[in-house]
């Protein structure tokens, strides 16, 4: 069967916590891989042709998944024949739905990040085959959320020096490249997706909220997927910090030119989903920019 609901990002703002947290619900179902990358991978190639992908990190990136679930397999912690069949065969509609097997009344879903920038083509195509879908969208402080996607680029299992490394990168073309600011531009991505599924089927989380409210926006998410609002994630699970890493801080100077290239986006998130969160980045961006015309005080109730 097709997933009920997808996590589609943002990248970096806790959607791996919040996959392993839904794991733990008996009414919902995911399967043994985070990130499937139906959409946003060209098809019909097999996942595990990305070992001789063009790109230094993606070919890292597949190795480091394969080996992991190798591992996993050996350990005896998933069985083989999942992993085989999602790495190995070709990827079509059919492939897709052949990946997702609930149980009785189990609703099932999946997380993959880069879904968030998927073109409105592929809204529609998705529309089409899942009508009554239901989105998650997490989301970060976006100039974080840049600067720690630069990170994990230098990580080592992307075949990165170290994260001790990022401060070095400050002007990468990474952080320029219009594909990469594409992650933190939420207004622009939501707006694609909700030209295409209802508005009430789209749910907005932090990771602010996360880290200050664990169990609460769990309370929100399982009641926004219609399942049991009162099951009890693990406590070390609710409250641990998942993919954690300790990098250098971001240069002022990096961070204003991020301010500018972002503020007009998240000025439009704002006026389309007002938060107290996205009120907090717009009053660091205004902070760094240090310009009248663009000085932003949002209410205090915002």
């Amino acid at each position: 069967m097709y997933p009920h609901f997808l996590i589609i990002g943002a990248q970096k703002a806790g959607t791996t916590w919040l996959d392993r947290n839904l794991r733990t619900h008996p009414q919902i179902w995911l399967p043994p891989e985070k990130e499937i990358h139906f959409f946003d991978l060209p098809r019909p190639l097999p996942f595990a042709a990305l070992r001789y992908a063009p790109y230094r990190s993606v070919r890292h990136w597949t190795r480091h998944r394969l080996r992991r679930d190798l591992a996993k397999v050996e350990r005896g912690e998933q069985t083989a024949d999942w992993y085989k069949r999602y790495y190995y065969l070709p990827r079509h509609w059919r492939w897709y739905r052949s990946l997702f097997t609930p149980g009785e009344g189990q609703i099932c879903g999946e997380a993959t990040p880069r879904y968030a920038v998927s073109s409105r083509r592929a809204i529609a195509s998705i529309r089409r085959r899942m009508p009554q879908l239901k989105l998650i969208y997490l989301l970060r402080d976006p100039i974080d959320r840049m600067w720690s996607d630069l990170a994990m680029l230098h990580d080592q299992r992307f075949g990165g020096e170290g994260t001790h490394r990022v401060a070095a990168s400050a002007d990468s073309s990474f952080l320029k490249r219009l594909a990469n600011l594409r992650h933190s531009r939420y207004a622009e991505n939501l707006q694609r997706w909700e030209s295409l599924l209802p508005t009430e089927n789209i749910f907005i989380g932090f990771l602010e909220e996360i880290n200050q409210q664990p169990a609460t926006i769990l309370r929100r998410i399982f009641t926004f997927l219609g399942v049991s609002p009162e099951h009890r994630s693990p406590d070390d699970l609710a409250n641990q910090k998942i993919n954690f890493a300790d990098y250098p801080a971001i240069p002022h100077e990096t961070a204003r030119r991020l301010a500018d290239a972002l503020i007009q986006d998240t000025l439009q998130l704002h006026d389309r989903r007002p938060s107290p969160y996205i009120a907090a980045w717009l009053r660091r961006m205004d902070t760094l920019l240090s310009t009248p015309e663009r000085q932003f005080c949002p209410p205090a109730s915002a």
